[in-house]
């Protein structure tokens, strides 16, 4: 797992230079979401395990950037301190939570690949809470 989290620096950065230059933000993180949950499916399941590691290191932080850019459409400057703790609090919180979850399912399942198969349904989960969110922030008609 220290492949993958090597690498993910290089995905993480790399995923905010294609967010940028292709000029379509999220396109890289719901195919970012899915190219990893079709890893982490595949993981373990196969006996190529270090071509995955490899590629789920580069490709795993690719929405990182597009995702942490989320919270600044909707906050106002004036608003933007209490908003960034908020979203990092649960942010930090879904992350601390994540992996005991999923190790309780493993546990209880007497199987890692459960583990993987949370994680993977917690990535494709990510595509449709951003089209949630860009119902709540779509832009609405100002007051005159």
């Amino acid at each position: 797992m220290s492949i993958v989290l090597w690498l993910a620096a290089l995905g993480g950065t790399s995923g905010g230079f294609l967010a940028d230059w292709t000029r379509r933000p999220q396109s890289v993180l719901v195919v970012g979401c899915i190219m990893f949950a079709l890893l982490m499916m595949a993981l373990p399941r196969s006996t190529a395990v270090i071509p995955l590691v490899i590629t789920i290191g580069l490709i795993s932080a690719l929405p990182s950037g597009p995702i942490m850019s989320l919270p600044a459409r909707v906050l106002q400057p004036e608003t933007r301190a209490i908003g960034m703790g908020i979203f990092y609090t649960v942010y930090y919180a879904a992350m601390m939570l994540g992996p005991a979850v999923a190790g309780a399912i493993a546990k209880s399942t007497g199987s890692a690949a459960a583990a993987f198969d949370f994680g993977t349904a917690a990535l494709l989960a990510c595509p449709v809470l951003l089209w949630g969110y860009n119902r709540i922030v779509a832009p609405r008609p100002q007051a005159a």
